[in-house]
């Protein structure tokens, strides 16, 4: 694969990806691309913050950085959001589109 995947766009000191989130469901993963944006199902619901902290925790995970590494930019309370990964954008790209293969 040449370059990032769609959704991952660097910026200074880390990347912001772009996320379709599908809270309540049955386990945390992505599960493919959607306009734009890679669609991760999560399993904790949208109640007081809990499936936006959850949605942080796999993405740190997924690209091998610290949880407090990862923070949301925009979506709070929409599906569509946008995360912000601080850390070596070459590296957390490497790492993202490793995922992005595992559901093309």
């Amino acid at each position: 694969m040449t370059g990032p995947p769609e959704w991952v766009t660097r910026r200074d000191g880390g990347v912001t990806v772009a996320v379709k989130a599908v809270p309540r469901s049955r386990r945390t993963a992505a599960v493919g691309v959607q306009d734009g944006a890679v669609r991760i199902q999560i399993a904790a619901a949208p109640y007081k913050g809990q499936s936006n902290a959850a949605l942080c925790a796999y993405l740190a995970e997924c690209a091998g950085v610290r949880t407090n590494a990862v923070r949301l930019r925009r979506g709070s309370s929409g599906a569509r959001k946008l995360i912000e990964i601080d850390g070596d954008p070459t590296a957390i790209e490497s790492r993202l589109s490793d995922l992005g293969r595992e559901i093309a």
